[in-house]
């Protein structure tokens, strides 16, 4: 792999009418070459997408979530279907847990929504012991990976606690759902959009730019696929706290390796309302930064959750 070409793709992916060009000339290198390599990448399936990333919470019909754990013992692969053919459900994985061995998300207009609809998935599963914990305030939510350390890595956090919603601002939701599935790796990857929404091309570009002041979009960057770039494990470490907000913020700060961190509503046989995960090359570098986490002021328990298998990315 070009590590310098999705490196700077992840972390420095110029938001203009023209950025695989702009991106270039920051590598040195010829825009076909930038383009011909990250149609390689995306084909092989090592980059995911790249343009720009939404925030769920700026839209009305998902803008609550919930981590769901679930003690899934009879036929596995019949419930990975089930869940995973709901509208809603992002990620799904099979984790090492004495009781909850498969973990996903979903989103939906309401908390009340959430709760309906994973009783729902969980009787259509035949799964009678599950965890709901919806999110209370996500404080980080940047998936990028330093390919030269073997570890996640970004320092972009979520500021804004309630982000605006798409209808209140008068942006088109269809629009940016477009554009964040649709994006080309092309010369002028803002043209189609332009000539189909009514915009120019630089517009287009400008108008992402203050949306992610705005955080309705998260980020402009290539989004990699952590496992074919070599990123073999991922942890979910759950933490034990009685000052949830005051430890969220010290990991913010002390643990770049964060690519999640969520505080989360959780019942009282199951006290872990900080949830953060870090993904690298080897079990040995997430057991480092957890030991790391483990010293914070607050931290009362750590456990790490170690991922088996993914079943939806």
């Amino acid at each position: 792999m070009d590590k310098d070409l999705l490196m700077k793709a992840q972390y420095e992916m110029p938001v203009t009418e023209s950025p695989f060009q702009d991106l270039a000339e920051i590598l040195g290198k010829d825009e076909s070459y930038v383009t011909g390599k990250l149609n390689e990448y995306l084909k092989a399936g090592v980059v995911k997408k790249v343009g720009p990333q939404l925030n769920y919470r700026a839209f009305r019909g998902i803008s609550h979530a919930a981590l769901v754990g679930a003690e899934v013992r009879g036929n596995l692969e019949r419930a990975v279907e089930i869940i995973n053919a709901e509208r809603g459900v992002k990620h799904n994985f099979l984790r090492v847990h004495e009781v909850y061995n498969i973990w996903f998300t979903i989103k939906a207009p309401s908390r009340e929504e959430l709760f309906e609809r994973t009783r729902e998935i969980m009787e259509r599963c035949g799964v009678e012991n599950y965890v709901v914990l919806p999110s209370v305030r996500v404080y980080k939510m940047d998936v990028k990976y330093d390919l030269f350390r073997g570890v996640s890595f970004s320092t972009r956090a979520e500021e804004k606690v309630d982000v605006p919603k798409v209808e209140e601002i008068g942006i088109d939701g269809t629009m940016l759902r477009d554009m964040e599935r649709n994006f080309g790796i092309e010369e002028r990857p803002f043209r189609k959009f332009a000539e189909k929404y009514g915009y120019s091309e630089g517009e287009l570009a400008d108008l992402i730019a203050e949306l992610i002041e705005k955080r309705v979009v998260r980020d402009f960057y290539a989004v990699l696929n952590g496992h074919k770039a070599g990123f073999k494990e991922n942890g979910m470490n759950l933490i034990k706290t009685d000052e949830p907000e005051k430890v969220a913020e010290r990991l913010l700060k002390k643990i770049p390796e964060i690519t999640h961190l969520v505080q989360r509503e959780v019942p009282e046989n199951w006290n872990y309302p900080i949830y953060f995960m870090v993904h690298a090359v080897n079990r040995e570098i997430i057991e480092k930064i957890a030991e790391k986490a483990r010293e914070i002021q607050g931290v009362k328990e750590l456990r790490i959750l170690y991922s088996l298998k993914s079943f939806k990315d």
